[in-house]
Parts: C-alpha cells; structure tokens; sequence
C-alpha cells in the first residue's frame, strides 16, 4: 500500500473513533434522559440499569456510523487543505479518484463491520437489554428464550415462535404439560402451526395432542381443532414478542418463511431484512458524498460550510430513504428496491459530483 494511503486511511480512522465516540456519548445521553426515570420508577438495581445502557451500544454504533462516516471523510479532506498537503498530494500527480480510494476503503470497512455487529452483536444484545424491560414490565410468568420465547405457566411450558396481531396470534406454539409442578414428568404435549385468541380462549386449528406414559409417546390425537390449556391473555404475549432488531438476518428469514405459510402479513418484516443489510451500507455511501463537499469547500471557513451542507444531504438522504420503506412496507415496491434505491442513487450522485469536480479548491 502506497504511503499516502496508509497515512489517509490512519488518519481517518482517528478522526472516525473520536466523531463516534462524541455521537454515542450524545445519543447515549439522550436516551438515559428519556428512560432512566422509568427503570429507576420500577426499581430495577443499578447493575442492571447500567447493562441495560451498555448493550445498547451495538445498535447505537450501527445508527450513528453513517454520520462518523461522512465527519471523518469530510474532517480529512479538509484537515489536508489547511496543511498543503492536499494542494502537495494533487499537485504531485495524485487525482480526486486516487485521493478518494483510501477514504472509500476505510468507509467500506466500517460498513462490513456495521454489517456483522447488526446482524451478529446487535440482535443477541438487543435480546437481554429488552428483556430487562420485560422483567419489569410486570410479567411474571415468562421466560425469555435466546432465539424463541419460552413462558411458564404453573405446570404447563409454552414454546412458541413468536407472536402477532397484538398477541392475539401465536406462531408455532407448543405446550408441554407436566404431571407435577417440578416439571420432571411430561404428561402430554400439544404441536400446531398457529393458536389463534378467539371468543375468549385460545384455539389450534390444526393441533397434535401427544400423550405420554413413562417417558414414552401412549397416544396420539390428531390433527384437529384444540383448545390448548393456555391461560395467559394476549396482552401479555405482546409484551414478550421479538422485534425485529432481536432477530438476525437469518432469524427474520425463517420468520418471514413462517408468516407466508401461515398466510399472515409479512411484508414489514420482509422489508426490514434488505434495510439491515442496505443501512449497513451507508458509510460507504456518505463517505463518497463527502469526498466532492470536502473538495469544494474552500480553506477558511471550510469546516462549519462542510458540516452544515452535510447535514442538508444527510436530511434529504433520510426523508427519500424513510418514502421508499413506507412505499415497502405497504406493498408499493418490492422489498429489495426500497431498501437499496436510495442508495444506489446517491452512490450514483456522490459518483457523478466527484466526477464533474475535477480540481480540489486549495485557497
């Protein structure tokens, strides 16, 4: 690698961290601001409060990149101007393409990293912060699984996918009755596709009842129309569905594989697995459309010009990007063109302005 490359790329990654950790520090601050009464209120213990905030980080990272991104590159690129270097490195024969490819390199590995911290950190994070809520949200009859939901219920375990429509719809749900309340001897074990909330009681419209005796399957009934033994109401199902943001890429797949099965809406959550992969993208694309701001913008006064026409793009980038999921979201396009359009276009734009904008300003 090119010297000047390596000194770029260590330079940007500097200016990365600190705009990271000032963006953090200011999201995170925000937050404990609206929601630290409320934990407190519920008298959670403080261990947990602070876990509750640090495994917030992964999707805290994962929304303000894209703006450390776009700072770093921009702070650069103007940084070299008041030095001369940008004025040596041009003038030495080293184009606004050549300039940009270290910048772009280090930006596409924030976005490869954003990638992987949302679809592998985030979601298991996000998981145990969500349910510390849970755990005092005045629910006591769950349990919380690592990738289902698990909830108990005297002497009965209920295992079910996850849940819908306001906890009125359960996917994938299976009961296991135990003969006592240690929960060491199964007596029967109920299967179904969907337990759906009707007239006041939960019922399987295609359920499997297998009965046991020592340990062993003695009867089979089924399949037929049950009414498993469910006593939990479906406000309290609601309060222990999985979002989105506690599902990995795979996870939502299989969940969106399930919904479609069961002939339920799905396009929301269909949308949802482009946009973490798309989002994740996005450094790469404000990175891009910092090199032609940064280029422009003139020596003094450089910075607040930069950062304030930054914020412009960053804006109108958000509002088309927030259209084009609601036009996902309700069925208007298809899933991968609203989440990657916006994108691609902008990636297009930052392209064609770096293209047009042929001599950096160096006064």
């Amino acid at each position: 690698m090119k010297l000047f490359a390596r000194y770029l790329i260590k330079r940007w990654f500097l200016l990365f961290v600190a705009s990271l950790a000032v963006l953090i520090s200011v999201y995170l601050a925000g937050d404990v601001a609206m929601t630290i009464w409320d934990l407190i209120g519920k008298d959670l213990p403080s261990a947990k409060i602070v876990l509750h905030y640090f495994l917030k980080l992964p999707t805290i990272f994962y929304l303000v990149a894209p703006v450390a991104s776009l700072l770093a590159s921009l702070l650069t690129l103007t940084g070299l101007k008041r030095t001369g270097e940008l004025g040596a490195l041009f003038y030495s024969g080293i184009g606004r393409f050549r300039l940009g490819v270290p910048i772009l390199a280090a930006t596409l590995f924030v976005s490869f990293m954003s990638l992987y911290i949302n679809d592998k950190v985030a979601p298991a994070a996000n998981k145990l912060s969500r349910d510390i809520e849970r755990d005092v949200s005045g629910t006591t009859t769950y349990l919380v699984g690592s990738n289902r939901i698990w909830l108990l219920e005297g002497k009965r375990v209920i295992h079910i996918r996850n849940v819908e429509d306001k906890g009125t719809i359960l996917i994938e749900p299976t009961v296991f009755i135990f003969n006592n309340a240690s929960l060491e001897e199964l007596g029967a074990r109920i299967d179904a596709p969907l337990a759906v909330w009707q007239d006041g009681r939960w019922v399987m419209e295609e359920g499997i009842r297998r009965s046991f005796m020592n340990g062993a399957v003695s009867a089979v009934e089924g399949p037929k129309v049950i009414s498993p033994p469910i006593q939990i109401y479906p406000d309290e199902f609601s309060m222990v569905k999985r979002a989105p943001e506690e599902m990995n890429l795979s996870e939502l797949k299989d969940y969106v594989r399930n919904l479609k099965k069961a002939g339920l809406k799905y396009r929301w959550y269909e949308v949802r697995i482009y946009r973490k992969s798309a989002a994740a993208f996005i450094p790469l694309v404000f990175g891009l459309l910092a090199l032609p701001i940064g280029f422009m913008v003139p020596v003094r006064g450089g910075v607040p010009l930069g950062i304030g026409m930054s914020i412009i793009m960053t804006l109108v980038f958000w509002t088309f990007l927030a259209l084009f999921l609601s036009m996902g979201y309700s069925g208007i396009l298809p899933a991968p063109v609203s989440a990657w359009t916006v994108n691609i276009v902008f990636l297009v734009l930052g392209i064609a302005a770096l293209a047009a904008y042929k001599t950096p300003r160096l006064i």
